[in-house]
Formats: C-alpha cells, sequence, structure tokens
C-alpha cells in the first residue's frame, strides 16, 4: 500500500511540474548558483564538497551507506588498496571524511569505487579506453575509474558551470587520460565511445532530454551502465520502464547493491 501511495504522490507532483513548465526544481537552481560562487571564491571552493548546498546534490552518502560500500568494497579489495584509490581523489574542497579501520576516507569516493567494481563484475571482459558520463559532478568518478581501466578519453557532459568546477577540481589532481566537455543540448560528436556511464544523472533528466542524450550520446557508446532512479512502469516526466527497455539495447536491469534507495536500479546494455 505504500508503494502505492508513493506513486500515486509522485505522479501528482511529475504532472504538476509539467503543468507549471518547469524543468527545474529550487534545489537544483540553488545549486548551480552554489557552484558559480565557489567557481568565483575561493574560500568557497575549498570548502565547496561540505556545504550543505552542494552536499544535497552530490556528496550526501549517509555515514550507514558508506559502511555498507566499505564492507562490500572489501570483498574484494584490501584496506591498502581501497585508501590508495580513495587518494587518487584528493580531499580538495574539504570533504566530510569517516573512519574506515583507522583510515578517514570519504564516504562518496566509495560509492565511485563500488561503481568501478560492478562495472568490472558485469563488463569481466572489456577494457574501456574511450568513456562519456552525463552528470559528473567534480570528476571524482573519472579520477577513480582509472584505477580499473587504462583510459585515453574521458568525456564529461554537464552543465556548462559545472564542467568548469571539474576543470579546476582535475587541476589539482594528475588525470593520465585525455579529457573534454560538453552539454547535452551543445553535444557534438566525438566518435565512438566504449562504455557510457551515469550515477541517477540521466534518469533525473526531463524525458525530452533523455531522448536527445540517447540519440546524440548514448548511441555512440557499446557499452553503458547507469544508476537510476524515477525507473517507473509509468511516468510524466521521465522515461518509463518500456521506454528505457526500447530504446536502450540489450537492457538488463539488477538491484543496486547497497541499495542507496529502495526504488532506484542498476541498468546495463550493449549496442
Amino acid at each position: 500500500m505504500k508503494y502505492k501511495k508513493y506513486h500515486i504522490k509522485r505522479l501528482l507532483q511529475e504532472l504538476q511540474t509539467n503543468v507549471g513548465g518547469s524543468d527545474s526544481s529550487s534545489s537544483e537552481y540553488q545549486y548551480v548558483n552554489f557552484v558559480e560562487s565557489a567557481l568565483k571564491d575561493e574560500e568557497i571552493f575549498n570548502s565547496f564538497r561540505s556545504d550543505s548546498r552542494y552536499r544535497d546534490i552530490l556528496e550526501h552518502v549517509s555515514d550507514d551507506l558508506g559502511k555498507k560500500y566499505y564492507i562490500k568494497i572489501r570483498e574484494v579489495l584490501s584496506h591498502k588498496e581501497v585508501v590508495d584509490i580513495c587518494n587518487a581523489v584528493k580531499n580538495v574542497g574539504n570533504p566530510r571524511l569517516l573512519k574506515y579501520e583507522g583510515s578517514k576516507l570519504n564516504p562518496a569516493t566509495l560509492r565511485y569505487i563500488n561503481v568501478g567494481l560492478d562495472i568490472t563484475k558485469k563488463f569481466p571482459n572489456d577494457k574501456f579506453k574511450n568513456i562519456v558520463e552525463i552528470g559528473a559532478g567534480y570528476g571524482g568518478q573519472a579520477l577513480v575509474l582509472e584505477n580499473f581501466f587504462e583510459i585515453k578519453n574521458y568525456t564529461l557532459i554537464d552543465l556548462p558551470q559545472v564542467n568548469q568546477l571539474i576543470q579546476k577540481f582535475f587541476s589539482y589532481h594528475d588525470p593520465k587520460f585525455q579529457y573534454s566537455f560538453s552539454e547535452i543540448e551543445t553535444y557534438t560528436n566525438n566518435g565512438k565511445y566504449d562504455l557510457f556511464i551515469s550515477n541517477y544523472a540521466f534518469s533525473e533528466l526531463p524525458k525530452k532530454l533523455q531522448i536527445t542524450a540517447i540519440k546524440n550520446v548514448i548511441s555512440n557508446a557499446k557499452y553503458g551502465y547507469m544508476i537510476v532512479n524515477n525507473f517507473n512502469n509509468f511516468s510524466f516526466r521521465y522515461l518509463s520502464k518500456a521506454q528505457y527497455a526500447n530504446n536502450l539495447p540489450n537492457l538488463e536491469v539488477f538491484d543496486e547493491i547497497p541499495e542507496s534507495y529502495m526504488f532506484n536500479k542498476i541498468v546495463t546494455f550493449k549496442n
């Protein structure tokens, strides 16, 4: 019964948003404004990952979920290996750190590691040298994936302000791959990709942009991996489950482990 009430409430909210003609919530607007402030003000940038205006969107892995990620990762990696990969994403921006076996680590980086391990599990015989990501945040996932694959080129697709933030964040690191930036609506074909990835971001795009992303970006990727929310049988605002299946070839759906939210899923595809 609670699931039914949830979906009725969700559909009413989607309908209200569509009637209102807005594709942006107040939290998203606040997020963009904050990113702009972090780009202009060095003091804000130095603590952007611990600011609530940013954490509500990207750095919101709970203590409990962070612990679950760590336990899951340790089934495959040693503690030292986990620490070494976490160190690949420097603590620029003063992120929240928690202790795991005596080491202070960022829970969001543990999520990125969990994603990297899951990709190697679901595509065990593939080498991904050209990767494209929609909704790249500050670039943490890209820096982590470099520890799992010999990446040559990485395309990061996000809002222009966010792309600038990633570029600034990367300036504190030394990624071995070549990287470029784009936006969904102004994207130009950069050739074929080995892997498309998106952690939640694709599933949060309005349906029109989802279709644009599939046509312009995803169709050029050999494999795809996404963590999705808004993955429902019917939706006014987003692609439905059936529309995912119609638009993404060889679609497979998996439970998210550990689960970040009860309705979230992992979807993979192969072109």
